[in-house]
Parts: structure tokens; C-alpha cells; sequence
């Protein structure tokens, strides 16, 4: 099979059961939104902000390091192996450590228990990084598209359940770290590779050389595209930051569905014919053009569908209304200029 031939292949099963995965979150999702509080979906974003930005750093680019290497061998998964563990150990008891101040950085002392719950999924991280890459490396989206299917809607239903029995925010707690585990598991089974950690400085200094430089680039996508967070929740507090958390995850859905498809494709393509320029930049250039011809017409109206959000989220008052309304309508511009 010719690369083009497993590049549309896997695009076909990655849009396939994203899709159809979007469609079954977002259902519940809904609901869920109106069984909650903004205040829940404020706390929860502080506390995801946090754990997003760890997320940036918890592998050091050991995973596309892999995915990126024209070869690897048994040796090379071990001390990919053993980096994970430690990276991610040692940000688990940072976490657990800085539970405190941040949450007084934002006032918010029921902060605490929630970061420190959400940071178990350290834990499990380290046992996917291998058995992604591998599906990653032989462009096997098709198992890769339906454990993440399946963790998806399992962690939806899980928050949906305990929403509507009364749990509150922790019912998006369980919800994501029910995905984190069902994924790992699911990646697993689906790519197994058993091997015990190993460290070796020369082995170990070849992948962190270019995983160093996937980590700075999430790092400053991080800051760039999450700082908002910050800035609202610390300045206007949890239930502002809970509408303005929906309707931004809202405004930008479209562009990061699209995003996720093509660069989950695009990376371990472009990564098997690395050594041909040419060829890249004819892929490459066929890529933006399917992105902006997408994006553009997309974010250009559905920045008016923002009225909807009367009917189909919080029961809130006037005031309330108006915020999710502006900043429905100036996340759509932000996001449409990013693009």
C-alpha cells in the first residue's frame, strides 16, 4: 500500500469516528450542561488549566520522538519507557504539592481536592506512550479511532450519570479521568508491547533532542491559546469562568475537530517521507488549503448560531446571558483571525 493509499485510509477512520464520537459527547454534553452549574464548569476549567499545561511537558516529546525516528528498535521504547515514568512521577508529586497555592492563587480552596484526583492520570500516561506511537507509526487509525471512541463515550456517560444524581463538578472529574483510563487500557490491548524501563544518558539525549523541541512548541501554543483561562477565572471568577470555558470550547470546536484529524495524520506521514522536500511541500500545501477552505466559511457565520445558547444551555439571568453571548460572538473572531 502506497503512502497516499494509508494517509486517506486513516483519514477515513479518524474523521469516521470522530465524528461519530462528537456526535454522542456533545449529546451528553448538552444535557450535562444544563444539570450543572457554570460555577462546576469554572472550577473544573482551573483546575484543567492546570493539568493541560503539565500535559504540555509530562512526556518530554518522547511519543513524536518515536513516532518521528525513521527507525526504532526494542531498546528505544525502554528508555522511552523509563523517561515517561520518571517525567510523570515527578510531575504527579508536584501536583499533589501545588495543589495548595493554586488554589489560593485563585481563591478557590475546593481546588485541592479536585487537582489532586485529577493528577492520578500521571499515573497512567507513561503505559500509553508506547502503544500509541506504535499505532501512530504504521498509521493504524482505525484501532486508535475507536479506543478513543469507545474512552470517550464511556467517560460521557460517567459524567452524564453522575450529574444528574447530584455530584456536581466532581462528576466531570470522574468523566475525565474515566476517558484517561479507558484509553490507556484501550491502547494497550490494541498495540500491546511489554517492556521494563531502561535508562541510558546517549539513547536518551537522541529522542530528547527532538522532543525538546515538540515540547517547547506545545508549550508556547499552551500559553498563547490557554492563558485566557488564567486571566478570567483569577479576575472574574468561577461562574463567568464557567460560561466563558463553554462558549469557547463551543466557538473554536470546528477548527479543532478539523486540526486534530489532519495533524493526527499528518505528523506520522509527513514523518515516513521526511527525507523527500518536495514531497512535503506538496502535502503540505495541499493541507492548508484544506483547513482554510474549511475554516474560513465555517467561523465567518457560526458566530450568529450564539443565540441558540439561550435554549440549549444554563437557565441563567439577563446578565449572565449577555456574557455568554459576547463571548460566544468575540471567541468566534478570535479564533476565525488564529486560523
Amino acid at each position: 500500500m502506497t503512502i497516499r493509499s494509508k494517509v486517506l485510509l486513516a483519514l477515513r477512520w479518524s474523521a469516521g469516528l470522530k465524528a461519530l464520537s462528537q456526535v454522542a459527547t456533545w449529546a451528553m454534553t448538552l444535557i450535562v450542561v444544563r444539570l450543572l452549574d457554570p460555577a462546576d464548569y469554572g472550577l473544573m476549567a482551573m483546575a484543567s488549566i492546570v493539568i493541560a499545561f503539565l500535559m504540555m511537558v509530562n512526556e518530554l516529546g518522547i511519543g513524536p520522538a518515536l513516532v518521528q525516528r525513521p527507525s526504532v528498535d526494542h531498546s528505544d521504547f525502554r528508555v522511552a519507557f523509563g523517561i515517561a515514568i520518571l517525567s510523570n512521577c515527578a510531575l504527579l508529586a508536584c501536583l499533589w504539592i501545588a495543589a495548595y497555592p493554586i488554589a489560593i492563587f485563585f481563591d478557590e480552596p475546593g481546588l485541592v481536592p479536585i487537582i489532586r484526583l485529577m493528577s492520578v492520570q500521571f499515573v497512567l500516561i507513561p503505559f500509553a506512550v508506547i502503544p500509541e506511537a506504535r499505532l501512530l507509526r504504521a498509521l493504524d487509525l482505525k484501532r486508535k479511532s475507536l479506543v478513543d471512541l469507545t474512552a470517550n463515550v464511556a467517560g460521557g456517560l460517567t459524567s452524564l450519570s453522575l450529574a444528574a444524581s447530584g455530584h456536581g463538578v466532581w462528576s466531570l472529574v470522574w468523566g475525565s479521568l474515566v476517558i484517561m483510563t479507558l484509553r490507556t487500557t484501550g491502547l494497550i490491548i490494541a498495540a500491546p508491547y511489554f517492556v521494563t524501563p531502561h535508562f541510558s544518558i546517549a539513547k536518551a539525549r537522541e529522542l530528547l533532542s527532538f522532543g525538546a523541541l515538540i515540547t517547547a512548541d506545545r508549550l508556547l501554543w499552551f500559553l498563547y491559546s490557554r492563558v485566557d483561562v488564567i486571566i478570567v477565572g483569577k479576575i472574574l471568577g468561577t461562574e463567568l469562568l464557567g460560561i466563558y470555558s463553554v462558549a469557547m470550547q463551543i466557538a473554536s470546536l470546528p477548527l479543532q475537530k478539523v486540526n486534530s484529524i489532519l495533524n493526527e495524520v499528518a505528523f506520522p506521514a509527513f514523518s515516513t517521507i521526511q527525507n523527500d522536500i518536495a514531497l512535503i511541500k506538496q502535502y503540505l500545501g495541499k493541507a492548508v488549503r484544506v483547513i482554510s477552505f474549511l475554516a474560513f466559511p465555517v467561523f465567518s457565520d457560526f458566530r450568529a448560531f450564539r443565540h441558540l445558547s439561550f435554549v440549549l444551555f444554563w437557565e441563567t439571568n439577563g446578565s449572565s446571558r449577555s456574557f455568554l453571548s459576547a463571548f460566544w460572538h468575540v471567541s468566534c473572531h478570535c479564533v476565525w483571525l488564529a486560523t
